[in-house]
């Protein structure tokens, strides 16, 4: 600005000086004359100068002009919004296919139904996330406790025995104690009044086999009676068992002739007795954040490599795409079509070696999300339990919302927190897409399946179909978010967008009139030609 007002006082200090000299000049030598009409006239240097001689310009604003130049600008910026888009659906269709419904149907083989970790809630289902987690009675029965003592498998010694004998009166008669009658030892056995498999269900599998013996040997949860009955009760519900009937149609209760009030007694001690020796709470807690973590760092390194490869692979198609499009517009590069596709895939590679940030960048925010997503089903199968596609579901979901909470805790310097929310929104909607699309998978696989010729091609199709399908609703929903406008994002994005077209046609034309400046400063210098000197 400064610059400019400096080059004005000098034009006014200029004509000042020459208004002050007389009107009469002398006349100027005769040689200059004649060099001067000896020049040429530059054309293009007039041309150049377009200085319109017309001075009457208008000042006053033509509503419709305006109007249509403003429906212009926002049709421009629409339409680069709809290019955009469309080269994101691209991307997109590309990304699907190779991420959760390539590599990520790959990886969700080794998905269990109930997660990576057994909970009571899935154990009471009968679910177990590894064998060992499973009931096995010879855990409880053969195994030794915390003082070197089992169950069974031991003859005189095992604590079994050991129990019936401290039963007996002189004559080996014991009392039965679901029926209390009196009935010979030899009749009867000894029963886990709270079964060991219900105590296992109940967190027993997170025990030792020390800690199973030790409540497999608790006296307190055995009970004397008749070998019928208990081989009938085998792991059922006591109350339960009291009222199943039998082929003849009588309940159990009537068949054996039951005390059902020194049952009931029993069952209470029984559950008293299992509930010393269950995990705590601290305990459980344990258990779940030590394995939680175990299997989080193994699903944490699985989503970590589908997203990273997946990169690469998004990264590769898309610079294929590229190189295809520039070789049909613009020939081989090479002598032969060997020599071409040599020097793609070579220039191919070394994009996708520059892009190596990408790939551990995908890599950590897929460790990351694939860890907390299995914290996130162990959780849920404390109450409930997931099937095996729901878990990738939950992954996939949460891979998306992790993105969404990042966007919005770290958002761009150049964003608004408007664009961040509006931005945000686009990335949850696109997370519950793709969990509807792994729903849809299933179906759609199983309609493939119905068509012979596609059956051994089923999982690629099935891929390609329900990938694109995915992006291009993610894109039509990204599309209804910016038409809604919710925010007003769009409104101002348009807006700075006018504005910014704006200035720069006011800067192209704020040269112009610094060029137009600069050539009347020559013109006025007094070195000019045209300025005619006084005598």
């Amino acid at each position: 600005m400064s610059s400019r007002i400096d080059r004005f006082k000098k034009r006014k200090e200029i004509i000042k000086k020459n208004q002050s000299l007389p009107f009469v000049r002398g006349v100027t030598d005769q040689e200059l004359v004649d060099n001067l009409l000896r020049q040429g006239i530059d054309s293009d240097r007039v041309t150049s100068l377009d200085y319109s001689t017309n001075l009457n310009v208008s000042v006053e604003v033509n509503a419709a002009e305006v109007e249509t130049l403003l429906s212009e600008l926002r049709a421009s910026f629409h339409k680069d919004r709809l290019e955009q888009l469309v080269d994101e659906t691209k991307r997109g269709v590309i990304s699907s296919i190779a991420g959760p419904f390539g590599l990520g149907k790959i990886i969700s083989a080794y998905d269990k139904a109930g997660g990576n970790v057994t909970t009571i809630n899935n154990a009471n289902n009968g679910v177990y996330a590894k064998d060992e987690d499973c009931y096995r009675r010879e855990d409880y029965t053969h195994s030794k406790n915390s003082e070197g003592k089992q169950f069974a498998n031991a003859r005189k010694n095992s604590s079994g025995a050991i129990y019936t004998r401290s039963q007996m009166d002189e004559n080996n008669m014991v009392e039965d104690a679901y029926t209390g009658k009196m009935a010979k030892a030899d009749t009867t056995s000894p029963d886990h009044i709270e079964s060991l498999s219900q105590h296992h269900k109940n967190g027993g599998f997170m025990q030792t086999s020390a800690q199973k013996a030790d409540f497999a040997t608790d006296e307190d949860n055995l009970a004397l009676t008749d070998r019928s009955i208990n081989q009938s009760m085998r792991d059922f519900d006591k109350e339960e068992w009291m009222s199943k009937k039998s082929e003849s149609r009588i309940e159990n209760k009537e068949r054996f002739n039951i005390d059902e009030q020194k049952l009931k007694e029993k069952i209470q001690q029984g559950k008293e007795t299992s509930a010393k020796h269950l995990p705590n709470n601290i305990d459980k807690a344990k258990y779940y954040l030590k394995n939680s973590a175990t299997t989080g760092v193994n699903e944490g390194a699985k989503m970590g490599a589908q997203q990273a490869f997946g990169y690469l692979l998004i990264e590769f198609f898309s610079g294929a795409i590229v190189e295809i499009k520039d070789a049909y517009n613009n020939g081989l590069e090479g002598d032969s079509l060997y020599k071409d596709i040599k020097i793609r895939l070579i220039r191919i590679g070394r994009n996708i070696t520059d892009k190596w940030k990408g790939v551990i960048k995908s890599f950590s925010a897929g460790f990351i999300s694939g860890f907390i997503s299995n914290l996130i089903t162990t959780l849920l199968n404390m109450f409930v339990t997931t099937a095996k596609r729901f878990v990738r579901m939950i992954r996939e979901g949460v891979f998306s919302l992790l993105k969404a909470l990042k966007l919005i805790l770290f958002p761009s310097p150049d964003m608004s927190f408007s664009e961040t929310m509006h931005e945000a929104m686009k990335l949850i909607a696109a997370g519950g897409i793709v969990v509807a699309g792994v729903a849809l998978e299933e179906i759609i696989e199983k309609l493939i399946l119905g068509v012979p010729f596609l059956v051994p091609l089923a999982p690629v199709v099935t891929a390609v179909i329900v990938g694109s399908l995915t992006a291009i609703t993610i894109s039509l929903i990204a599309y209804l978010i910016d038409k809604m406008d919710i925010l007003g994002v769009i409104k101002a994005q348009e807006t700075r967008f006018i504005l910014d077209n704006f200035n720069k046609d006011i800067d192209k034309k704020l040269q112009r009139c610094e060029s137009i400046s600069q050539e009347i400063d020559k013109l006025l210098s007094p070195n000019s030609p045209l300025l005619m000197q006084s005598i």
